[in-house]
């Protein structure tokens, strides 16, 4: 399940609240035990899904301005790599004005998913396996707007850091997006733009997202094209639909279905060492190759911070004949 959107984060920390004299220890453990058949090969295994902790408050400066930090990191639990790995990590300042931040950060257009992937995080079965631009970026300069009746803006500059690349200005990546969201109601609007630098292209990505949220029952639509800026190549369209619905109380049964052409390749493909390191999912090699994932899945709330889930997912491109069947079980504990 993907984190709540870190506009929320914003939001919370622009809301008036008494000065953060102690920082606040926060993370997940998440393992599942999963079985996965691509067709040649059959493996089992018990894997960290991202599993993190991470330490952030904020300082009272008067006058309704706050300084922020927030420093997350993957732990590596089961994949023989010691220490951390780094997620969201960044400082900044939040006020009437909204929230400006420093450091390395989801990018707007990540942001913009809001609650639509019901599969997030699981290496078979998130929606980045299909649709491109769910990217978290180091050299971030980015800007929360405060919530207007429920629309709130967010852009991102991202910096390449290369001049051995010809990427050495303050936004060589551009990320903004627009988000309203009221009652059931969630729907974005988001951008991404990729300067290449050495390689001259300026590929481009819009996503457009819709949640609708009834309460005991959850729908979504997300609709994503990117524009190759290379001559006579195809562009790429990608499409998703998810819900869920709750049973029990305590239980939620949910479902994924992601189509799209094939995200292979990508800037790091194309642009060795390039920092920002985001993969637009460019096609270069065969844009007809359509890719679907097709995921259901079941979870239970044991607390309100303990969850158990099960699911099966099917992923297959249909040129390269690459087909994977996938079963889980897990346990989650947030804290």
């Amino acid at each position: 399940m993907k984190k709540v959107l870190s506009l929320a984060i914003a939001a919370a920390l622009v809301a008036p609240a008494a000065a953060m004299a102690d920082a606040t220890l926060f993370g997940k453990a998440h393992f599942i035990i999963e079985n996965v058949d691509d067709g040649d090969t059959e493996v089992w295994g018990v894997d960290s899904i991202h599993s993190r902790v991470g330490v952030k408050g904020s300082e009272d400066l008067g006058g309704g301005l706050k300084a922020l930090y927030h420093f997350e990191f993957k732990v590596h639990q089961d994949d023989g790599a010691d220490g951390f790995g780094n997620r969201n990590q960044f400082i900044g300042l939040a006020g009437g004005f909204g929230t400006a931040l420093l450091g390395r950060h989801d990018t707007p257009m990540k942001m913009s998913q809001g609650k639509f992937d019901q599969f997030g995080d699981l290496p078979n079965g998130d929606l980045a396996n299909v649709i491109p631009g769910d990217d978290r970026v180091d050299n971030v300069i980015a800007y929360v707007s405060p919530a207007m009746g429920g629309l709130t803006f967010i852009g991102a500059l991202v910096s390449g850091e290369r001049a051995d690349l010809k990427l050495d200005g303050h936004a060589d990546h551009i990320s903004l997006a627009g988000l309203y969201n009221n009652g059931p109601i969630f729907v974005s609007l988001s951008y991404n733009s990729y300067d290449l630098g050495d390689v001259y292209i300026e590929p481009s990505l819009l996503r457009l997202t819709g949640v609708w949220n009834g309460g005991m029952w959850q729908a979504g639509v997300m609709y994503a094209s990117m524009d190759l800026d290379i001559e006579g190549a195809d562009n790429p369209d990608f499409l998703g639909l998810s819900g869920h619905v709750k049973v029990g109380g305590a239980g939620k049964i949910k479902a994924q279905y992601l189509m799209g052409d094939s995200t292979n390749g990508g800037v790091n493909a194309l642009v060795a060492g390039f920092t920002p390191n985001v993969n637009v999912g460019m096609p270069v090699s065969d844009p007809e190759n359509d890719v679907t994932q097709f995921s259901v899945g079941y979870e239970h709330a044991l607390s309100k911070r303990t969850i158990t889930h099960v699911g099966f997912t099917s992923y297959e491109e249909d040129e390269t004949e690459v087909e994977s069947d996938a079963f889980f079980a897990g346990l989650i504990h947030n804290f």
